[in-house]
């Protein structure tokens, strides 16, 4: 997980990829594909005007150790623990309208401000056509780590793939 990009050896999903509720939503260099519900088929690029998860959790790197505290507290004291994801709305704006999509936040508890930040930044040149989401797959395959990488790392591969030249 690289901020709001679920990056798997199949491609990259914006959250985490589709699970048991049969919900996310693919990045490919064509475009976006919605799973799940409300059915839509692919979205190209050139048709999409914008997209953004304005509901992502976001929290100070101090407010994702309290809630990460918290959460190991409870759970030891027999109160359950953490939940099973925060869900999250991909908006996307395209030459028809205005679509939503529920998706879950692949970030327990929270991603960075930054993250999202720089996230919703690589976002909008997909869409402008500056960059493509195989970026992020690429970077993936040649970071060849299986276990993530913690917040400082995932902020600093999104400022290198936001320096990236444009596309041809």
């Amino acid at each position: 997980m690289v901020g709001l990009f679920w990056i798997d050896r199949d491609g990259c999903w914006l959250g985490a990829p589709s699970g048991t509720d049969g919900t996310g939503v693919r990045l490919t260099d064509e475009g976006l594909t919605p799973v799940g519900t409300p059915a839509a088929g692919a979205l190209s690029w050139t048709g999409i005007e914008r997209v953004t998860v304005p509901d992502a959790p976001a929290r100070s790197g101090l407010r994702r150790g309290l809630r990460t505290a918290i959460d190991v507290a409870t759970s030891m004291a027999g109160f359950g623990g953490p939940d099973g994801g925060h869900g999250m709305t991909v908006c996307v704006t395209h030459t028809d309208g205005r679509s939503e999509f529920a998706v879950l936040s692949a970030a327990a508890p929270a991603y960075t401000e930054r993250e999202v930040e720089l996230s919703h930044r690589l976002l909008a040149r997909f869409v402008a056509g500056e960059l493509r989401p195989s970026a992020l797959t690429e970077w993936r395959r040649s970071a060849g780590s299986r276990s993530g990488p913690k917040p400082p790392q995932r902020e600093a591969v999104l400022e290198r793939l936001l320096t990236q030249p444009t596309c041809p």
